[in-house]
């Protein structure tokens, strides 16, 4: 039986083993940096995106918003208001006494001349009144004459001492009183006599026609208040009538020109001109009454016609312009929202010159300096911020959509 002998290992060399030591070492070292460095990587991977998904979800936020200024006028700028036209005279025509109408010579649209009769009127118990009148105006001055040479004669007997000073003094003032009633009953008849030049209906000035409400036999009652019988109205020049925003109070000033447009002549203007305004602000609208003065040699403008006119007004000292869109309310004001140099919003509350349907012109609360939001929200809020739209960012997006 064969025999074999154990085999025995030699035991390692001291350096051998101590650099064997030193390699485990440095592989382990090795090994905790990277895990370490590996670690602090992905915290700071993941506090970097945690900062740009907060930064994102801030600037997803912050609402992006387009800017405008408010635009100043370098030319000459129209200005357009509604106009009433009125006639240069307008008179309407009351009966001065009771009665019945007898007849009419004119109907609207006639041409009349001052003095020219109207219509007549019948009034028999004028007439009656007329006649007792001059009754008791004969009675009255045969009364005051006959007290008249009585007080004569009983003067006369005074100075002779044949009657008392008592006796005289009452026959004296009986005379007087006689001459007075005679005067208040001429008075009486004259008064009467006055009424009936009014039962003749004539036209004040020359003119035209433009309401006759009465007809032949009809009840007519005297008076202003009552039914009007004729209405004349001068109308060889006309009267217009508007009420200019108190934005614009200072520029109108007489002999500034206006052509006056009316839907019933289209592409024709009428020329017209200020001769006056009230010196007044009204206070309920804020507007400033305004009359002119249109010739009218063909009669082509009408009385009570509605018409624009037409206000060509310098540059200086216009109202501001900006879009409608930009117009926002708070507690019943009207504010514009603008963007400060910090990206904030503050709020404006303005004066409305006038409301021209896309545009607005603005007369106090913003300067041509401000950046006013073109279409705010409704809810915007002082100190919110924004972010602005820049040019760059729009050219940038109209070459992606290309």
């Amino acid at each position: 039986m064969a025999h074999y002998d154990p085999v025995h290992l030699a035991p390692l060399d001291p350096k051998a083993q101590d650099e064997l030591g030193r390699k485990t070492r440095r592989w382990l070292i090795g090994l905790a940096l990277l895990a370490a460095t590996l670690v602090v990587w992905g915290v700071l991977s993941r506090r970097a995106h945690d900062a740009e998904l907060a930064r994102l979800t801030l600037e997803a936020a912050t609402p992006t918003v387009e800017l405008t200024t408010p635009q100043v006028a370098t030319s000459m700028r129209e200005l357009i208001l509604p106009a009433n036209v009125e006639a240069f005279y307008d008179a309407p025509i009351y009966a001065r006494v009771n009665g019945y109408l007898k007849s009419w010579a004119h109907d609207i649209g006639d041409r009349v001349k001052a003095g020219e009769v109207l219509a007549v009127i019948d009034a028999p118990d004028l007439e009656q009144q007329v006649e007792q009148a001059k009754g008791e105006l004969g009675l009255s001055v045969a009364q005051a004459g006959l007290a008249r040479i009585t007080a004569k004669r009983w003067t006369t007997l005074r100075d002779q001492n044949a009657v008392s000073l008592q006796s005289t003094d009452e026959k004296t003032h009986d005379s007087t009183a006689k001459s007075s009633a005679a005067s208040a009953a001429k008075a009486n008849l004259d008064h009467l006599n006055a009424l009936k030049s009014f039962l003749t209906l004539v036209a004040p000035f020359d003119g035209v026609v433009t309401a006759r409400n009465t007809d032949i036999g009809a009840l007519v009652d005297s008076g202003v208040g009552k039914r009007e019988l004729f209405r004349v109205a001068d109308i060889h020049k006309m009267r217009v009538y508007i009420r200019a925003p108190q934005a614009y109070a200072a520029k109108m000033t007489a002999g500034l020109a206006a052509r006056l447009q009316l839907p019933q002549y289209p592409g024709r203007d009428f020329d017209a001109k200020i001769v006056a305004n009230a010196n007044a602000i009204a206070a309920n609208s804020r507007t400033l009454l305004v009359q002119l003065e249109a010739d009218n040699p063909d009669w082509a403008l009408l009385p009570g016609s509605f018409a624009q006119a037409r206000f060509q007004l310098p540059p200086e000292g216009s109202p501001l312009s900006v879009p409608a869109s930009a117009l926002v309310f708070r507690d019943g004001k009207p504010q514009l929202a603008t963007v400060d140099d910090q990206g904030r919003v503050r709020l404006k509350t303005i004066v409305i010159a006038r409301d021209l349907g896309v545009t607005l012109e603005i007369s106090a609360g913003v300067t041509p300096q401000d950046r006013v939001i073109k279409s705010p929200w409704q809810s915007i809020r002082d100190g919110e911020v924004v972010r602005v739209k820049e040019e760059k960012d729009e050219n940038a997006d109209r070459g992606a959509a290309k």
